[in-house]
C-alpha cells in the first residue's frame, strides 16, 4: 500500500507532453490524484507551455549536495517516485539518489557508469568482454595516441564521445588520415557540444573497434532485486547502411526479424550488460550489434529509448512510460500485447550541410494512410547540418502498418519522395 501523502512524480532535468500524458495513465492505473513536479539546473531552457502544467517547479544549483537536499526538503516525503528521462538527465538523477534510501532507485555508481562510455566499457571488460569491442581513452590528440589506437584498436574503428546521445560527435574511420581529421574535428566541437546539450561533466573521448553487422535495441525493466523484463526488439538501420556519410538511427522497425532463438541470446547479451553495470530499479536501453562472434553492446542508458513509447504502443499496445512509473513502485511492469502492427521511425537528416531551402514530398507524405506521426526539427531558412556534428533531424515520420511488406512499400515511397534542399556558399544541395 502506498502511503496517500505520497503524490509527486518527480522529473529529473526536463520532460515533454508525452511524460505529462504518462501521468495520467499512472493516476488511473492507482485511481488517485498525482502532482508533477520536475528539478532542474539554472540554466536550462523548460517550455513556457510545460511549465505551467506542473505543480511544482524548482531551480537550483545541481552541483552542490547540500543546496540539492534543501531544495528538496518541503517535498521529500511527500514524492512517490523519481524519474529522469534524458541523456543529460541521468547525471542529475546520480547527485540527488543518496538522499532518497527508501525509493526504488537505482545506485550512484551504476548510473555513473551507464553514463559514461568508458566506465561502461570497463565494466563490460571486467565482467563480460565477449560482449564488447576492443577501445581505447583519448585524453587529446596526439602522433603518439594515433599509433596506439592503430596497434590496440584497430582500422575501421569508431570514435565517440562518453556522454553525448542520438549519435552525436560519432565517426567511423577507415584509415589513419581519416582517423587524424575526424579526431581533430571531434576535440575541436566536443566542449560546445557537451554545454549545448546540458552535460554537465568533463568531455571525454574514447575510440573503440568497429562491430560490422546489424543493429538492434532492446528496452528493458530491472527490478530492485535484478530481475530483468524484456520489451520486443527494435531493428535499427544506421544512416551508414542507408548511404549518409554519417552515423545515426535512420530507421527502427518493431517487431524484428529475430528468430525467437536469436532474440533470447540477445536478451542474455542485454542481462549481462545490466549485471555487469549493476542497474538496478530502472528501465534500460540497450543497443546492440549483431556481428559474426554474436551479439556485443554499442552501449546501454539507464533511461527508456527514444521514441519508444511510440514504437511499442502503436505495435504492441504497451505502456512504456506507465512500465517505468511502475518498476519504480516495485510493481510488476505490464508487458502483454494486445497489438498486431508494424511500426518504423524514419528520420531524414541533410547529405550536405547548409541553410536549408527545400523539402520536397513533404505533401505526398503527409497523405500516407501509414502515417502516425509528422516531425520537423528544422525549418526552412535555418542552418541543417550533419548528426555526427551534433545537429537534429530535418524531418521524421512514424509509420504504422498491418504487415511488414506494406512497411517497407511505404519506407521506400519516403526514400524515394523526400529531398532535402540545402544551400552552401551559393550553391545548391540535395
Amino acid at each position: 500500500m502506498i502511503p496517500e501523502q505520497k503524490n509527486i512524480v518527480l522529473f529529473i532535468g526536463s520532460l515533454n507532453n508525452d511524460h505529462l500524458e504518462t501521468v495520467k495513465e499512472l493516476e488511473k492505473f492507482l485511481n488517485r490524484k498525482l502532482k508533477i513536479g520536475l528539478i532542474t539546473t539554472l540554466k536550462k531552457k523548460i517550455n513556457s507551455e510545460i511549465e505551467k502544467k506542473l505543480d511544482i517547479f524548482l531551480r537550483c544549483d545541481m552541483e552542490r549536495g547540500r543546496i540539492i537536499e534543501e531544495t528538496l526538503r518541503p517535498y521529500h516525503d511527500n514524492i512517490l517516485l523519481i524519474t529522469a528521462k534524458y541523456e543529460f538527465s541521468i547525471e542529475l538523477l546520480a547527485r540527488l539518489v543518496s538522499y532518497f534510501p527508501y525509493l526504488r532507485l537505482p545506485t550512484k555508481r551504476s548510473l555513473k557508469i551507464a553514463n559514461d562510455k568508458l566506465e561502461m566499457r570497463k565494466a563490460f571488460t571486467r565482467y563480460y568482454p565477449k560482449i564488447t569491442p576492443k577501445y581505447i581513452y583519448v585524453k587529446k590528440y596526439s602522433e603518439s595516441i594515433l599509433g596506439e589506437i592503430k596497434d590496440k584498436v584497430g582500422f575501421p574503428c569508431v570514435i565517440k564521445p562518453t556522454n553525448l546521445s542520438t549519435s552525436k560527435l560519432i565517426v567511423t574511420c577507415y584509415y589513419q588520415e581519416e582517423l587524424e581529421n575526424n579526431l581533430k574535428e571531434v576535440f575541436r566541437r566536443v566542449n560546445s557540444l557537451y554545454k549545448k546539450a546540458d552535460v554537465e561533466v568533463e568531455p571525454k573521448i574514447i575510440v573503440e573497434q568497429f562491430m560490422e553487422g546489424q543493429m538492434y535495441t532492446i528496452d528493458a525493466f530491472v527490478n530492485s532485486l535484478g530481475k530483468i523484463y524484456y520489451t520486443p526488439v527494435v531493428e535499427v538501420k544506421t544512416g551508414k547502411d542507408a548511404g549518409y556519410d554519417d552515423f545515426f538511427m535512420y530507421t527502427q522497425i518493431t517487431p524484428s526479424i529475430l528468430s525467437k532463438t536469436e532474440e533470447l541470446v540477445a536478451q542474455d547479451t542485454v542481462a549481462r550488460a545490466i549485471h555487469a553495470v549493476g542497474l538496478r530499479s530502472s528501465a534500460v536501453h540497450c543497443e546492440l550489434m549483431k556481428t559474426s562472434k554474436g551479439f556485443q553492446v554499442i552501449e546501454l542508458a539507464a533511461r527508456c529509448g527514444g521514441f519508444r513509447e511510440e514504437l511499442l504502443d502503436n505495435s504492441f499496445g504497451l505502456k512504456h512510460g506507465l512500465n517505468d512509473f511502475l518498476i519504480h513502485l516495485g510493481k510488476k511492469p505490464i508487458l502483454k500485447i494486445t497489438k498486431n502492427k508494424h511500426t518504423v521511425l524514419i528520420k531524414f537528416w541533410p547529405h550536405k550541410k547548409g541553410k536549408l531551402i527545400g523539402i520536397k514530398g513533404l505533401n505526398k507524405a503527409k497523405q500516407l494512410n501509414s502515417l502516425v506521426k509528422f516531425r520537423q526539427g528544422i525549418k526552412i531558412g535555418e542552418y541543417a547540418g550533419l548528426s555526427k556534428h551534433g545537429h537534429a533531424y530535418v524531418v521524421a515520420f512514424t509509420l504504422a502498418t498491418q504487415t511488414r511488406s506494406e512497411l517497407l512499400a511505404d519506407i521506400r515511397r519516403l526514400e524515394k519522395w523526400i529531398i532535402i534542399e540545402t544551400k552552401r556558399n551559393g550553391q545548391s544541395k540535395k
